[in-house]
Formats: structure tokens, C-alpha cells, sequence
């Protein structure tokens, strides 16, 4: 089924539900994904900002800024378009950190049991954005297209942004993947790795030459940013698991758009503004461009951006699974099918 929900500070979201799982849509604002809850165990897996929904209206702060964008981020799961990471120039304006898509209110074409329709038009970029998000049983579906409505090629970086907050992230938790490279940031790795290192997931070295296991959740303040690629085959899948809550998520998605996933964590690490030390957050998140820095300086330093010609569309299908398991998860196969068990060699 799906009915129109009271949020906080005076929002509307689109519930989207099956015996087994809620999703709770933002149209208003990017359409978000705000909540995303077992409903056995009313567990929600999202994240969550200390400062929750922001108030219905403009940002306090200059728009395109990061200080705005983090003022309205509430957590949950966003599409970043046109830009990922800081603000860039673009032709004849600037395009803002992590993009307008997030941020605009989108239309909403049609609803029903277990989907909804969902486009915008975005206003910095010659961009139109089409969603369906559909919900059935544990398995949520997420067809995305990006279409350029002017007759000029435009570079673009668009990637999905789910974070994941406790009780699901926690020091048992695991993480798999079928990247088999990590790659940290070269800039802003966090409080571990050494800047642009690259190494072989999940064991890196840390910048201080130990060995740390990026599978696993630190079990102290920890700040990280790196991105997974190599994926093997066509498509790239993340599973997030808590054997002692019993609770797992995963992605699956296809590479030939987003070859790459930024991993963040905020785990009550970084103190002063935005998080304040009290952030606990993991994020996995399907990207067609990595350093997750903007356009222009991705550009500079010779990553791949999204190019699309005048007229032209690319189109994704993110299948998402939130499931119960108390064992290890090896792969997420198509429709959102939990392979159990550890790779040859892992430990438990």
C-alpha cells in the first residue's frame, strides 16, 4: 500500500509498505528516502542527523554552500545530480555541494500499492531526473534515469547516498562487498588511512603502517572516506550486517553507470562543526565518479565523469533488500537474493 504519513516539522511522507518492510519517501525535499523500517522488529537502518528534519523552507545559509546543503540533511538515503562532494563551476553558474536533485521538491506523476512515480526537472543543469521506487515483499526497487533536455553534452557526477545508523552499525558489524579495491580519499581519508592509499579490500594499511579490517565497524572513534571499485562482473553489490541484532542490508546495481561506491563513516570521531562527535553513521554509496570532490576537481584529476549528449538518457536499477540473518552474507544476487556464508577463507 501506500498513504501520505505526518513527519516532523510539519513534512509529508510518501509510506510505502509490505507486511515486512516501511519506506518512508520525501517528494518535498529530493526525494528521499527518510526511513527505511523492519517492521518485525521496528528497526530502522538510516541514519539519522543529531538535528533531524530541518524546518519547511529555504536553507538559513547561502544557497549551494555545504554549511546549507548539511543544514537540511536529515539523514536517510538522497541522489546526488549534477555534483558529488564540493561545489563546482559549471557552464554560466555554479553547481552545489553534492548537487540540486537532493534538495528540490520533485513531482509526483502516480502512486499505488508498493510504488511510486516521481520526476523533476532540475533548475542549474539541463537535467531531468524520472524515479520509481517500488516495494514488494523485502526486495525495494529503486529505476532511475537521467536525461539532458538541451542539445549540448553536459559532464555530470550522479550517485546514490544511503547511511546507515545504529542499532544496525554497531562493532559487530560487518560489511561486505564485491569491490575487490579500496582506494582512500586523497584529501580527506579520515583518521586511518593514508591519503590516496590503495589497497586490497578489506585489509589496508593504516597510515601509521598497521593493518586494519575495513569490513568491520571500528570499535572506537573512527572517521573514514574511501572509495571501493573493481567490481568483478557487471554489477556491484554491498551487504551491511549485525549477526547479534539479526539484521542485514544490501545493494545491487549495475556498473557500467556507477562503477564505484564512496564508503564514508562518521563514528563519533570528528569534533567542532558539522557532526560534533555525536555522528555514528556508515555509508555505501553506488557513484559513477570517484574522488567524490565535485566535477571540476574529479575533472583535474582525471576521473571518469557521466557524459551525456544533447537528447541523452542513462538509466539505473538499484535493488535494495533489507533482511534477517544472524550469518555471514558472501553476495546480493539479483531481485535482492541474500547469498549466505563467508567468502572462501574470510573468518567469522
Amino acid at each position: 500500500m501506500a498513504e501520505w504519513v505526518d513527519l516532523p516539522r510539519g513534512w509529508r511522507g510518501l509510506a510505502l509498505r509490505t507486511p515486512e518492510v516501511e519506506v518512508v519517501l520525501l517528494p518535498e525535499k529530493g526525494c528521499d528516502l527518510y526511513s527505511w523500517t523492519d517492521r518485525e522488529s521496528g528497526v530502522d537502518v538510516l541514519f539519522k542527523t543529531p538535528w533531524g528534519l530541518p524546518p519547511r523552507g529555504p536553507a538559513a545559509l547561502p544557497p549551494g554552500s555545504e554549511s546549507a546543503w548539511l543544514e537540511r540533511y536529515p539523514g536517510g538515503w538522497q541522489v546526488l545530480c549534477p555534483n558529488g562532494g564540493a561545489e563546482t563551476d559549471a557552464p554560466g553558474t555554479r553547481w552545489g555541494f553534492h548537487g540540486e536533485a537532493c534538495l528540490v521538491p520533485w513531482d509526483l506523476v502516480g502512486h499505488g500499492p508498493g510504488f511510486a512515480e516521481l520526476t523533476v526537472r532540475l533548475h542549474h543543469a539541463p537535467l531531468r531526473l524520472r524515479r520509481r521506487v517500488s516495494l514488494e515483499g523485502r526486495l525495494l526497487t529503486v529505476e532511475e534515469s537521467v536525461t539532458n533536455t538541451s542539445p549540448d553534452e553536459v559532464e555530470l557526477m550522479w550517485s546514490h547516498h544511503p547511511a546507515f545508523g545504529a542499532p544496525l552499525v554497531g562493532p559487530e558489524t560487518v560489511i561486505t562487498t564485491g569491490a575487490s579495491t579500496v582506494v582512500a580519499d586523497d584529501e580527506a581519508p579520515g583518521t586511518v588511512l593514508a591519503p590516496g592509499s590503495r589497497h586490497t579490500w578489506p585489509v589496508a594499511s593504516t597510515a601509521d603502517g598497521q593493518e586494519v579490517d575495513l569490513s568491520r565497524i571500528p570499535d572506537g572513534p573512527t572517521a573514514q572516506l574511501a572509495y571501493l571499485t573493481d567490481f568483478a562482473d557487471d554489477a556491484g553489490w554491498f551487504a551491511i550486517t549485525n549477526p547479534s541484532l539479526g539484521l542485514g542490508v544490501g545493494m545491487r546495481w549495475p556498473t557500467e553507470v556507477l562503477g564505484h561506491a564512496w564508503l564514508w563513516q562518521e563514528l563519533g570521531a570528528t569534533p567542532g562543526y558539522p557532526w560534533w562527535r555525536e555522528a555514528y553513521v556508515c555509508a555505501v554509496e553506488p557513484a559513477t565518479t570517484f574522488p567524490g570532490q565535485g566535477v571540476a576537481k574529479a575533472r583535474s584529476k582525471g576521473a571518469s565523469l557521466l557524459r551525456l549528449g544533447g537528447g541523452e538518457s542513462r538509466d539505473v536499477v538499484l535493488e535494495a533488500v533489507l533482511f534477517r540473518t544472524t550469518a555471514g552474507v558472501r553476495g546480493i544476487g539479483p531481485r535482492g537474493q541474500v547469498e549466505t556464508g563467508l567468502p572462501e577463507g574470510a573468518e567469522q
